[in-house]
């Protein structure tokens, strides 16, 4: 017997209805289902549904059905990438460029089930903060690291180096150093490169620089990042992987960005290539005259 972990956003719009079609075709098939504890505040009591917590649920999983958008898979990516256990995204948001699957296409789950799928793997980022030659914090990220000021109304100074040769400065709001995933997110929305998933290089981007020279680069997988930012007046400067709480840094603080030995694994069924996705959805996404930000 199969067991499925279903991770669903509960704020979004219709997600009722969305788990009760997904627990459906997962009926259908006899598979174990598993979801979150806090879903049970929505959901009906049902003895074939499991609730446990994420954390003991995923390492049992055969693979994990995301109800969402794209946050919804960032913030369970890193637990499924430690067990190496796949996921299959299913849109329930707005634009979602990591999920395969539409609200209206839940019923080609049953595919998964019949093992009609391929496994797309993508790299993620290794991220740790270095102070006074000792890992204080250290975090992994599918989408991107982003180093930004923590006052709207001040600037900050970025220093950025790759395997400790110097390469670019600058002053403004921040960067964000992206994997080839997290350049169609918030990468994309500050004027950053495109890069194809198989191509595996690291994007940094500069947010907002005070610079008419400070230009996008576009690393090799294997180049360690190091990134050092003040605030010019002592403001503070955060750090965040993937859109989380983040950490506040100091002046003398080394910011270390590498790949991951880690991989997030997207189930794919469509087959659909990363070009036409990519048309689909930010076409979809000017539409509803939003960024395609990953949420």
């Amino acid at each position: 017997m199969k067991s499925v972990f279903i991770s669903p956003n509960l704020r979004k719009i219709g997600i009722l209805s969305a788990i009760q079609d997904t627990c459906q075709i997962l009926y259908n098939y006899d598979v174990r289902i598993m979801m979150p504890l806090q879903a049970q505040a929505i959901v009906p009591d049902d003895p074939k549904i499991c609730f446990l917590n994420s954390a003991d649920a995923i390492p049992q999983a055969d693979f994990i059905i995301s109800l969402g958008g794209d946050g919804t898979i960032l913030r369970i990516a890193r637990q499924a990438a430690v067990h190496q256990v796949p996921l299959l995204g299913v849109n329930v948001g707005h634009v979602g460029f990591m999920t395969e699957l539409e609200r209206e296409e839940i019923h080609l789950i049953s595919k998964v089930l019949q093992e009609e799928y391929t496994i797309d793997s993508r790299m993620m980022l290794e991220l740790s903060i270095l102070r006074k030659g000792h890992v204080v914090y250290s975090q992994t990220a599918l989408n991107d690291v982003t180093v930004t000021k923590h006052n709207p109304f001040h600037v900050i100074c970025i220093d950025i180096s790759a395997d400790s040769v110097p390469v670019t400065g600058f002053r403004g709001d921040g960067v964000i150093i992206a994997t080839p995933t997290g350049t169609t997110a918030y990468s994309l929305a500050a004027g950053g490169p495109i890069i194809e998933p198989s191509a595996e290089n690291i994007a940094v981007t500069p947010i907002c620089p005070h610079a008419l020279q400070a230009k996008s680069f576009v690393f090799s997988p294997e180049r360690e990042i190091a990134v050092t930012a003040s605030g010019l007046d002592g403001s503070a400067v955060c750090v965040s992987a993937d859109g989380d709480g983040g950490i506040e840094v100091r002046p003398d603080d080394i910011v270390i960005v590498r790949r991951s030995k880690l991989d997030t694994h997207l189930i794919r069924i469509k087959g659909k290539s990363f070009y036409h996705i990519l048309r689909k959805k930010l076409s979809d996404g000017g539409n509803k005259d939003e960024i395609p930000t990953a949420g």
